[in-house]
């Protein structure tokens, strides 16, 4: 029973440091417009995930949910990210238009 109660909290802790370095990383999502600032598709988890890895932070797809569904337009957008059952972070990041 202590043992588990250990590992519980070491899990809350480590989502706790991955959250620290979630704070840290300003991610700009490059996508190409049409008329209106519209984007040619969208934006989903999958594309946040494949960006937040390439700044050195990995983590599933399925644990990141962007308030309001997939991104189809250009602006400033929040996910919300589950590290743990008990640690949820609200991560902030920007779809600018491709140069």
């Amino acid at each position: 029973m202590e043992k588990n109660r250990d590992l519980f909290k070491e899990a809350i802790a480590d989502a706790k440091a991955i959250a620290e370095k979630l704070g840290a990383v300003e991610l700009k999502m490059t996508a190409k417009i049409g008329q209106g600032n519209k984007l040619f598709g969208s934006i989903t988890n999958g594309n946040v995930a494949d960006a937040l890895a390439k700044e050195g932070v990995s983590m599933d797809k399925k644990f990141i949910q962007i308030v309001g569904g997939s991104v189809k337009a250009l602006g400033h957008y929040t996910a919300n990210v589950r590290l743990h059952r008990e640690v949820v972070v609200a991560f902030e990041f920007d779809v600018i238009a491709e140069a």
